[in-house]
């Protein structure tokens, strides 16, 4: 029987400490993870049982990256991928590859931090002035635009999720300039998951949380093939 999977929710995939068949796939996939993606550290756990693993079939993945690398000039601080029931041709995987037998379904949470949206626009961009994103405690973002001498401009907005979860919006009513707009629109893109839906995943985005540093996405997804770089 399939459990179902929705965003947020915890699969258990916990092992026992004599289970060599599930530990021994655990460190397999963490080596091809982390041949195949750019992270800082990648843990993988799975589920399933001894007869299950010869025929290539688990009952649940959970993969969890910090510090992985989601475009040019941005590592993201939290990535975790949940993924319900699927099936790998074990040959390749003996032979160091990942490939699904058939799409499964699965939830993810992406974490970012202030610090990285905003030197990700600042290496993307090349602007001709400072710009600094701000995740406000009152569900905010805000954008600040300034000189060595003063600040330029500064504007404030609230994230909303599209009616058909394909995407994060931030409205850009009144704001003006290219470099503000491209600024904007780039946060946008990064909470809308845009950079991860070609690598085999598609994305229905559940909830984006706004704190005080850090902005949280979590999405239920389909999952056609392993994530790669």
């Amino acid at each position: 029987m399939k459990a179902e999977i929705s965003a947020g929710m915890e699969i258990r995939v916990t092992q026992d400490k004599g289970n060599f068949g599930e530990q021994t796939v655990n460190k397999i996939i963490e080596i091809l993870l982390a041949r195949l993606l750019d992270a800082e550290r990648i843990q993988v756990r799975i589920k399933a049982k001894l007869k299950q693993l010869a025929r290539g079939e688990i009952d649940a993945i959970a993969i969890e990256m910090s510090g992985f690398l989601v475009r040019r000039h941005l590592r993201v601080a939290q990535f975790q991928l949940h993924i319900g029931a699927v099936a790998v041709n074990i040959q390749n995987a003996i032979r160091r590859q990942i490939e699904m037998l058939h799409p499964s379904e699965g939830w993810l949470r992406m974490e970012v931090t202030q610090e990285q949206l905003t030197n990700s626009l600042l290496a993307e961009l090349s602007p001709s002035q400072q710009i600094e994103c701000e995740l406000r405690g009152d569900g905010a973002i805000a954008f600040s635009f300034s000189t060595e001498k003063e600040r330029v401009a500064s504007y404030t907005t609230k994230p909303r999720i599209n009616p058909d979860g394909n995407g994060v919006v931030l409205e850009r009513s009144g704001v003006e300039g290219i470099e503000a707009r491209d600024a904007i629109a780039h946060v946008a893109h990064i909470l809308s998951l845009g950079d991860l839906a070609n690598r085999g995943t598609r994305f229905h985005i559940q909830k984006i949380d706004i704190e005080p540093g850090k902005a949280t996405v979590k999405a239920t997804a389909r999952i056609e093939q392993f994530p790669s770089a």
